[in-house]
């Protein structure tokens, strides 16, 4: 009779394991299954040494093979698809979405062109669709006033790369070009009707004061 005694507590202990993985218990099936497993145990040593020691390293060797069984096919069950779904939408919900300051997801940006608004060495701002954002290049670094188009979003800032030439003669925006180009045109020279003749301090010497020899 210890014996049956024995293997019937093994094998409620193993049950036990199950059902408080499958079956969450806030731990109460857990400690009844510690109490099989020790009880099993301490009735095996009454029986003979060696059956109780052949008992414990039973537990040994089916526990980790029962768990990593378990939680392999946990994920599949309709309590595991419930947590794990509560869990997702939960951390989908709490994560902050990313925007330009006038509100404008980040996202919305992807695949844009636009124009450097600094140096990105690697990272500076851009200037996309009159949103004047944080971005970092991908690859090489951009100078300001380059073409650049808008390839993801990662931690919160456009990754973006320099556009090519022939993507800033066909599939860039007429904005996004009038931007290129004010950027471009920057350091140009003033014109004439921009210049200050007042601010010029030049003496003009009358024609009467000029003596000739």
């Amino acid at each position: 009779m210890p014996v049956l005694y024995t293997i019937g507590l093994l094998v409620l202990f193993l049950t036990l394991v199950i059902a408080e993985i499958i079956v969450p218990s806030g731990g109460l099936l857990g400690l009844f299954a510690v109490a099989a497993a020790i009880t099993a145990v301490l009735i095996a040593f009454t029986v003979s040494l060696n059956f109780g020691l052949a008992i414990v390293l039973a537990l040994l060797v089916l526990t980790p093979i029962l768990l990593s069984i378990v939680l392999r096919f946990w994920p599949q069950t309709a309590i595991g698809k419930e947590i794990l779904n509560r869990r997702s939408n939960g951390t989908e919900s709490s994560a902050p979405v990313a925007t330009t300051p006038d509100g404008t997801p980040l996202v919305d940006l992807i695949g844009r062109y636009g124009v450097a608004a600094s140096d990105l060495l690697p990272a500076g701002r851009v200037i996309i669709d009159g949103h004047k954002v944080d971005a970092v290049s991908t690859g090489m670094p951009i100078d300001s006033g380059d073409p650049i188009k808008v390839v993801r979003v990662q931690a919160g800032k456009l990754q973006v790369r320099s556009a090519t030439a022939e993507e800033s003669q066909t599939d860039m925006p007429a904005e996004s070009a009038e931007s290129i180009e004010l950027y471009n045109n920057t350091d140009s020279a003033k014109t004439l009707d921009e210049v200050n003749l007042d601010d010029l301090d030049i003496e003009s010497s009358p024609a009467s004061s000029i003596r000739y020899p």
